[in-house]
């Protein structure tokens, strides 16, 4: 099954007017959600020391990191507001996968966005693809992923994050499976250090990899041409019961934005 081949496909070709009006409204409070739960976390500890990171290494000022002044190079904002989001752990999630699909994509997506003409319904689209994505990954590494220790917001969330900024930047077919290559290759987080600082550590990561994955497959980057499916990719790698068709069942019909909960309390769920 031509896992990585299929999902560029429906990257590339999917467009604002396919999706259903019920999945645009859904994204739209996932981002309320999101960047509420960002302001919300901004006088947790992980957050001051993030900041204070960026600060000394953030390179150009070119997207902003939330709740500040602070400007930062593309990559070190997703990074930031990534850990941000998700510092108080009440940002939205995904229960089946247990993935927290905003956090996770929006922040690299909002970051590249900052620098590019970029109209509202593009940035609606690549947070609906990408969480889609993210959630189908997770969905084809099963609940023996995350029972192994991986933290799935992190290793699937990275395709996610991947595949909604190739799609803000409109990467052709090759591209974005050269971009699913970069990520796949990237993906880790593991759930020993949750109760730490590098659980929202976790969801920056992702973010981050994800804007470099899909601006160096811009550039020409090549990669692995079958990342997800193959013997030594991802699938083969991180999860010893897999679940490919999950990936691919209903795809460009069934958007699992639309199966995202928001916590009405800051726990794990």
């Amino acid at each position: 099954m031509e896992i990585t081949k299929e999902l560029a496909k429906f990257v590339q070709n999917i467009s604002y007017s396919d999706i259903p009006s019920e999945v645009i409204e859904k994204s739209k409070l996932c981002i309320i959600d999101c960047l509420g739960c960002g302001l919300g976390g901004m006088d947790d500890p992980v957050t001051s020391l993030t900041v204070q990171y960026v600060k000394e290494f953030g390179g150009k000022d070119q997207a902003s990191v939330i709740g500040t002044e602070l400007k930062a190079d593309v990559a070190h904002a997703a990074f930031a507001n990534g850990i941000i989001a998700h510092a108080l752990d009440y940002d939205d999630y995904h229960e089946e996968t247990v993935i927290h699909g905003t956090a996770a994509c929006l922040p690299a997506i909002m970051a590249v966005a900052e620098t590019r003409n970029i109209c509202g319904e593009d940035l609606l689209t690549a947070l609906i693809v990408g969480i889609d994505v993210g959630i189908r990954l997770g969905l084809g590494f099963t609940k023996y992923h995350y029972e192994l220790g991986w933290h799935s917001t992190s290793t699937a969330g990275r395709f996610g994050a991947t595949a909604g900024l190739a799609k803000l930047l409109k990467l052709d077919g090759d591209q974005l499976i050269n971009a699913f290559g970069v990520c796949g290759t990237q993906a880790a987080g593991v759930r020993q250090v949750f109760g730490s600082m590098c659980k929202p550590f976790n969801a920056g990561k992702a973010c981050m990899d994800g804007v470099m994955s899909a601006l160096l497959a811009e550039k020409g980057f090549t990669s692995s041409k079958n990342i997800i499916e193959g013997e030594l990719g991802v699938m083969g790698v991180l999860t010893e019961v897999r679940d490919e068709k999950a990936v691919l069942d209903l795809l460009g019909s069934k958007y699992y934005i639309s199966d995202i909960s928001f916590k009405p309390y800051p726990t794990c769920a």
